[in-house]
């Protein structure tokens, strides 16, 4: 029962039923493709839902919530006048007059944050991305092979420069969020300028989906992988960057994540300003954790734990500028952004070298070669090449 109730008092599930748009749809199927073991309960949830979805332009979002609450009453009487055959068949089963009013207060909230005419309208267009070249998929389709480091610049609405050439998109309303997509494989980087003027560091094996146009009471974008944002400060619309464990509220500041799939540990990083940071899976009622300057915040995703400590930010941050910048850190950490940023392989000849503790500063921005002799020095340790791609330390 609690397991089925956590979805039901989690907003952003909520949203996905009552007003999905592709940001949602794609933090969902990431999710589901993470936890397999919850794909049937999920589906059965959204199944038990979907009848509920109203979205009636001739009703007012009050008359909707009524309209909702009579539908919960009317079930959850109907339902408790029987016997209980299957845990789990129906969300009336649980429903006690208390959680119907935890419910319609998360919807009352996505009723009221959600504009109606802000939905990101993707098709459910598909594409196969070569996992070696970066993309840029636009709104209307458009499919742009970019540089290793492209300059992204959204002038406004119907204009998109690209390392300094026009690129016209099709809108059929200049005033509808429609989303694009910026996939930066390993071996590459990008820079980009949304339409509000926030600019975007991608890091390599990242992914940004984003807006074309800012409509809503939030600036919503979702990230897979890591970026470094300067965000435009808007007090009255703020900036949330999701991701597929946490949610970053901003006004306008700097502030840098991490959040590889395969990383265990997502790492929020703020420069300058305020944010707020909550887990995507927290009850509503739990209040997020408030970041100031040279604040690090990691959350585990297996304990689910978020702790936060003072840290020295470049550390975290330099790697925009190509550089790698470490104190006493895991070897593997160091060798896991390299192979992120040269798009290869590396290989531990005894798996235990990886806890080493090393500390310096690499400039990636150097023959892979010069970097890999500076990080022999660094380990005593020796970097043999099987091929291009592949290469083991010893």
């Amino acid at each position: 029962m609690n397991f089925k109730m956590g979805y039901i008092n989690d907003p952003y599930f909520l949203k996905w039923i009552f007003q999905p748009d592709t940001l949602t749809d794609q933090y969902w199927a990431s999710y589901l493709e993470k936890h397999p073991e919850e794909k049937e309960m999920i589906t059965s949830l959204k199944e038990e839902l979907t009848y509920l979805k109203l979205k009636n332009e001739e009703l007012s979002d009050q008359e909707k919530v009524l309209l909702l609450q009579k539908i919960l009453k009317k079930k959850s009487q109907s339902e408790n006048k029987g016997k209980f055959r299957q845990l789990g068949r129906n969300i009336s089963r649980y429903a006690a007059v208390a959680v119907i009013f935890l419910i319609i207060g998360n919807i009352i909230m996505y009723l009221y944050l959600t504009p109606k005419k802000s939905e990101i309208n993707f098709a459910g267009m598909e594409y196969n991305i070569p996992a070696d070249e970066p993309r840029l998929i636009l709104s209307d389709g458009s499919d742009i092979k970019l540089k290793d480091n492209s300059d992204i610049q959204y002038l406004k609405e119907d204009k998109v420069i690209v390392d300094n050439d026009s690129v016209k998109v099709s809108l059929d309303n200049k005033n509808e969020a429609v989303s694009n997509q910026l996939i930066i494989p390993g071996g590459s980087r990008a820079k980009i300028t949304l339409c509000d003027n926030t600019v975007v560091h991608l890091n390599a094996g990242s992914k940004l989906i984003y807006p074309s146009v800012f409509t809503g009471k939030t600036r919503d974008v979702l990230l897979f992988g890591e970026a470094y944002f300067d965000v435009s400060k808007n007090e009255d619309t703020p900036f949330m960057v999701r991701t597929s464990s946490l949610t970053v509220k901003v006004f306008g500041t700097k502030f840098n994540i991490s959040s590889y799939s395969e990383d265990n540990i997502v790492q929020t990083v703020l420069v300058e300003g305020k944010v707020s940071i909550k887990r995507n899976d927290a009850p509503f009622y739990e209040q997020g954790i408030t970041m100031h300057p040279n604040q690090l915040v990691t959350y585990n995703k297996k304990t689910k734990v978020l702790n936060t400590a003072e840290v020295d930010t470049e550390y975290y941050t330099i790697w925009k500028d190509g550089m790698l910048k470490f104190e006493d850190q895991d070897l593997n950490r160091i060798i896991k952004k390299l192979e992120r940023f040269y798009n290869l392989t590396i290989n531990f000849q005894d798996p235990l070298k990886g806890s080493i503790k090393i500390s310096g500063k690499l400039d990636l921005n150097e023959n892979k070669y010069e970097v890999f002799e500076y990080l022999s020095t660094l380990t005593k340790m020796e970097f043999k090449e099987i091929n291009e791609k592949y290469y083991i330390m010893k």
